[in-house]
């Protein structure tokens, strides 16, 4: 199919044109009368002057305006249409429908071919939707049924039914003012609410981590280090310059790429009420840690290119020497503040700035680099070490307000830690994925050898100064927070040999099937249904992000009951479990439409805050106000076309969203392979990952059991 998008492009439409009229035996006069006659005007004198064989000079301008204008007006009516089609939700439910079959050719002749620039369809995605409030009451009553007695749900029925009929009409005209105002009516909310308002520390609370797969390439820290280093800058290019395709949904429905934005030279500033994102232009440099020390590493060259692997090998060459012999007792830590309550890190991130002009200057360094690298002196033995250790490090070796840092072991077992206000997982997996699909070695596990190395100056890595000897009382406390915090948590991967590949065959959702095992086990294990959170993506809508999948419902409560009650058969149960299945998957199929009920109640509390209003007793109630017992997701693989199985990230996770509860990631790997990675807090009695592991591994293997 021929790409739409260059054929309407005006210059060449114009130039056809021109070269019609130009070439055109029909009198340039003749087209003047036609024209006077078909517009009702005259032509002006000149044109009127003209007779015999006219100019070709002006011929062929007036052909290429013609033609340029021509071309403008039906690239603005493919915008127009693409917009409108692109705001059709039908197909997600109807795919088999006649009017999702019609669509979908539309779509795929007005989209063109492609490859698509990253930012192209920016302009046409459509505006997230206000749910209506009737539709959103009824979802929240149905959802929280299953977590409370019937003397509470008649309570928050009650409460619900109130505030729709009274302060709930007024905050929902409000949000719907705020809709046509705004390219996302909850984006500004959503940063503020979920992340930069939040005042306790982000280490664990709120940053995220991804490890590499089992496979390693190679046994060298510093050649996979040069290489990630190398392909990460070679991602970040592609991005800055327009040119990583976008994403389509079944190759037809472009999703949002402005988080792609705050990927990179992004760094999360402390404040004393909230805290900003700050974004840097113009970065040509990265900092690289080990043993506390940071290096300021110019990634180009003089001519501007980037540096190659093996230049940047030198580099890390030097860092290597000259922090071997530094002994860890003794390293900066200034790194752990960035663990510490956020009020007071920002009290002396201040003080820092203004006490000395080094210090500010390493600072700025680090907040503004493009991403940070850290060179870790520790060997993770196996998936769990590598983990906790990515997630967290020593306390001291994660600028944790820094958008991600590639972590590099000294075994070359390597993974990312990110800040999660900057972006979402799905945007890290997408990078995790072109790194590990193009890096490559030697049969030594050395960098492939090039032959320009050697040619030109490698920039020499300089070491950032500090003088904090007036702030060590408050390193010192940042430092023994993050190691109780360290100590506090509990992680624990559970690896199951069984993929999508059963599930699959007994026509049911993977994930689906996936969170109704770990309903079971919860339920199991803690004897009540679990509140339960599960992120769906909205990025299908400008500047969209997340929405809550709510997994608990009475379908899947009614399937946990019945799986340990003999009296029920093994069919009873399967139906049971294909209906709570169901119900997960519409509810997903809904959140991702931007219709679940958590963000737009979010946006009707925010509503009530800026209106003034006393706080509605809705969100008062304790339906609202009950922890998430299990905060879920699906850690994203196979983004792109380039992905493999032996390539493929080896999972990620994040620590639990609330002190009594989990958290779980999961990540299929192709047919036969499930990983968790489940945590929770030690000092919480109630909550156990290693035992929560176990539990899940029994609710796979009984509904498994349910299909011999």
């Amino acid at each position: 199919m021929p790409d739409l998008a260059k054929l309407l492009s005006p210059p060449v439409i114009g130039a056809l044109v021109a070269v019609a009229f130009t070439v055109s035996p029909i009198p340039l006069e003749d087209a003047v009368k036609f024209g006077e006659r078909w517009l009702g005007m005259q032509a002006p004198a000149q044109l009127q002057e003209m007779n015999g064989i006219p100019n070709k000079m002006t011929t062929a301008a007036m052909g290429f305006v013609l033609g340029f204008v021509i071309a403008r007006c039906a690239s603005w009516l493919r915008w127009q249409l693409l917009r409108i089609l692109f705001a059709y939700r039908g197909w997600m439910f109807n795919p088999k429908a006649l009017t999702s079959k019609t669509w979908a050719i539309l779509v795929k002749i007005l989209k063109g071919e492609g490859p698509h620039r990253t930012f192209e369809f920016q302009k046409t995605l459509p505006r997230l939707p206000v749910p209506s409030l009737e539709a959103t009451c009824e979802k929240y009553l149905k959802m929280v049924k299953p977590l409370l007695i019937e003397e509470e749900f008649n309570h928050t029925k009650e409460v619900v039914n109130c505030f729709q009929k009274n302060e709930g009409p007024k905050l929902q005209s409000y949000l719907q003012q705020r809709s046509w105002q705004k390219k996302n009516w909850l984006a500004d909310w959503w940063y503020e609410k979920a992340y930069l308002a939040c005042r306790s520390s982000v280490a664990i609370n709120s940053n995220f981590y991804c490890i590499c797969s089992e496979i390693k390439p190679t046994c060298l820290q510093l050649s996979r280090a040069s290489n990630m280093i190398y392909h990460t800058l070679q991602f970040y290019d592609l991005v800055a310059k327009g040119k990583l395709p976008v994403l389509l949904v079944q190759n037809l429905v472009p999703l949002c790429m402005d988080g792609y934005k705050n990927m990179f030279a992004t760094c999360r500033i402390p404040g004393v009420d909230v805290d900003k994102l700050e974004h840097y232009t113009d970065i040509k440099h990265i900092v690289v840690h080990r043993k506390g020390e940071f290096y300021r590493v110019e990634i180009c060259a003089s001519n501007g290119d980037y540096l190659t692997p093996q230049e940047i090998h030198v580099q890390l060459s030097e860092i290597y020497q000259q922090t071997e012999e530094i002994d860890e007792e003794d390293i900066n830590g200034i790194a752990a503040m960035t663990g510490q309550n956020r009020i007071l890190w920002s009290n002396t991130r201040k003080a820092i700035m203004e006490d000395n002009f080094k210090d500010a200057e390493s600072l700025s360094t680090i907040e503004s680099a493009l991403f940070l690298v850290s060179l870790d002196t520790a060997a993770p033995k196996d998936s769990a070490e590598q983990a906790r250790l990515m997630l967290h490090g020593d306390g001291v070796s994660r600028w944790f307000d820094k958008s991600f840092t590639i972590v590099v072991f000294n075994n070359a077992r390597a993974g990312a830690s990110a800040e999660h206000s900057t972006s979402d997982a799905t945007l890290h997996s997408r990078l995790w994925e072109f790194l590990q699909t193009n890096e490559k070695y030697d049969e030594n596990g050395e960098l492939l050898k090039s032959a320009s190395f050697g040619n030109r100056k490698v920039p020499v890595p300089q070491l950032l100064k500090w003088n904090l000897s007036s702030f060590q009382d408050e390193i010192y406390e940042a430092r023994r927070n993050i190691q109780s915090m360290i100590n506090d948590l509990q992680l624990f991967v559970q690896p199951l040999e069984y993929g999508k590949g059963f599930v699959k065959k007994k026509r049911m959702s993977p994930d689906g099937y996936i969170q109704m095992s770990l309903q079971l086990a919860y339920y199991r294990l803690h004897s009540h249904i679990a509140k339960t959170y599960e992120s769906a993506s909205t990025r299908m809508f400008c500047q969209g992000r997340t929405e809550t999948i709510r997994p608990a419902s009475e379908q899947s409560a009614a399937w946990v009951y019945a799986m340990d009650n003999a009296t029920v058969s093994k069919e009873q149960k399967i139906s049971l479990l294909r209906k709570a299945i169901a119900a997960q998957t519409q509810y997903k199929l809904e959140a991702t439409n931007g219709e679940g009920c958590d963000r737009h109640l979010l946006g009707l509390f925010c509503a009530s805050q800026d209106l003034s209003m006393p706080v509605p007793e809705i969100f008062l109630d304790k339906a609202w106000q009950m922890p998430d017992h299990m905060s879920t997701s699906q850690t994203p693989t196979r983004i792109t076309d380039s992905w493999k199985l032996e390539t493929s990230v080896g999972g990620g996770g994040f620590g639990p969203t609330w002190d009594v509860g989990y958290g779980v990631a999961y990540i299929i790997h192709g047919e036969d392979l499930i990983n968790f990675h489940i945590t929770s807090k030690v000092s919480c009695t109630k909550t156990d990952s290693v035992v929560m592991g176990k539990y899940i591994h029994q609710a796979l293997a009984d509904m498994r059991d349910m299909f011999d």
